[in-house]
């Protein structure tokens, strides 16, 4: 268990702060940019939906960035402890900040006299959040390529909010706009479906060049 904290103290001191930084000028700056007060609960839910749950795709598509650099990338392949818990470490802790942050916000709405379902728009947009963040990690950890991890979630919002409810069916993320909650339960599934994959891509391609390093040491 210490040493899993320790994974995730060095997360929280060396990888998060910017990422927090941005989450929290983009929240912070939301009264100047849109209402926040007095809002029905349609137009609460697209606060929600268009806005907060972009702040998925800055805290979960980076959980690779550390290795992104060569010498730690190949520092990591030469440890023993499995990349997989590293990664699951990582995504857990940024988990935990996306549910904070998000519980922060409507708290923030709740007082300033919107009428929501607390429940039911909590969980809807943060089933929103883990879907952009995991189609980001997803597809980062297939094509070791972060400019794409970013890229993927925000040409599907785009795709969303140009009519994508026509197209994207049960993968709407805006449904709670609508008056729909089905939606947020098949976004969540898949979210944990496409963070495996990235995870999955990843560690295979961590195994292939951990065992390329670990020939060279046995030779050397």
């Amino acid at each position: 268990m210490e040493r899993y904290w320790q994974i995730e103290k060095t997360n929280l001191k060396y990888h998060v702060p910017l990422h927090l930084l941005v989450c929290i000028l983009l929240l912070g700056i939301s009264p100047l940019l849109m209402g926040v007060a007095n809002l029905s609960a349609e137009d609460t839910a697209k606060v929600l939906e268009r806005y907060v749950a972009l702040i998925g795709i800055i805290m979960l598509t980076p959980i690779f960035l550390p290795e992104q650099d060569r010498e730690i990338r190949e520092l990591v392949y030469a440890k023993y402890m499995k990349s997989a818990q590293v990664y699951l470490i990582r995504l857990f802790g940024n988990l935990v900040i996306l549910a904070v942050f998000l519980g922060v916000y409507i708290f923030m709405l709740w007082k300033n006299q919107c009428e929501f379902p607390v429940p039911e728009y909590y969980f809807g947009a943060l089933a929103e959040m883990l879907f952009f963040g995991g189609l980001g990690l997803g597809f980062y950890g297939i094509s070791d390529n972060l400019v794409i991890g970013y890229m993927a979630p925000i040409v599907y919002y785009i795709a969303a909010v140009g009519g994508g409810d026509k197209y994207l069916k049960m993968l709407y993320p805006f449904s709670m706009s609508m008056g729909s909650y089905t939606e947020k339960v098949w976004l969540f599934i898949a979210a944990a479906l496409l963070a495996a994959a990235g995870i999955f891509f990843r560690c295979r391609e961590t195994a292939g060049n951990r065992f390329i390093i670990r020939s060279k040491q046995m030779k050397i």
